[in-house]
């Protein structure tokens, strides 16, 4: 049984190079300083410059904004996480074009866009997949495939949202598996997830992974089929200033074992 792949979360064009000296499979690139926002959109032009320097495939983060402040919430009134107003979403749509149109995204090299969309929903206050917004930025984004990001994680108990992915044209889905704890507290989830998605989306499982924990959840989700898992980790170093090469080595160590 062939080892999964890991993707790397990256917040410079240097970690990301490192991540590929050093083994990783794909990695994500997010803006310079987001870590503590979950990752935001990165500069084009960072983009540009760090894609002929590839020889594994990026997926591009198009997030606007991170979380809004814990409650109680500003006077203006934060949109809450992954809930985005129309300036924003126009954002993200200008975003998907532009780094289209700079010819930084390379299809045949496996390179995709990653972002995730809630609401609210009609029948009551409990979030849901916005499967008309997600539609229209998969499409904007063709060819470019798309993943759905942790968004799904508030959601992941409902087999009509994995579904709704799928149905909107995602290729892959980031998830811990939910919202409480680590990736590891979810396994019997994403192995239900992994289950039910039965090929149709490739599943990417993120949320605490580090080297100490990864390889007993990753042999159990490596049963699901190749190519079919992989795992996601930022692998930092502690300060933040950027990929712990050390980690990086031992978690790609533990998951070929």
């Amino acid at each position: 049984m062939a080892p999964l792949p890991l993707e790397l979360a990256v917040f410079s064009a240097d970690d990301a190079l490192a991540a590929q000296s050093l083994g990783a499979a794909r990695v994500e690139l997010n803006a310079p300083g987001s870590y503590p926002a979950g990752g935001l959109t990165p500069p084009v032009a960072a983009l540009a410059a760090l894609s002929p320097q590839l020889r594994i495939p990026v997926r591009v983060m198009i997030r606007p904004r991170g979380p809004p402040p814990p409650p109680p919430p500003p006077p203006d009134g934060d949109s809450p996480d992954f809930l985005y107003t129309p300036a924003e979403l126009d954002l993200m749509r200008a975003a998907i074009a532009d780094i289209k149109a700079s010819g930084a995204i390379n299809v045949a090299r496996g390179d995709g866009f990653v972002f995730g969309i809630l609401k609210r929903s009609e029948s009551s206050e409990k979030l849901t997949i916005d499967a008309e917004t997600c539609r229209e930025l998969v499409a904007l984004a063709r060819p470019v495939p798309c993943v759905f990001h942790r968004a799904f994680d508030v959601v992941a108990g409902s087999d009509e949202a994995l579904d709704a992915l799928i149905e909107c044209g995602f290729e892959g889905l980031l998830t811990a598996g939910g919202d409480a704890g680590k990736y590891i507290d979810n396994l019997a989830r994403l192995e239900r997830i992994c289950e039910r998605a039965a090929g149709r989306i490739q599943v990417v499982a993120g949320g605490g992974v580090r080297h100490h924990n990864v390889a007993g959840p990753a042999a159990a989700l490596a049963k699901h089929g190749e190519g079919r898992v992989w795992v996601h980790s930022a692998a930092l170093k502690e300060d933040g200033s950027g990929v712990d090469e050390g980690e990086v080595r031992r978690l790609l160590e533990e998951l070929a074992k």
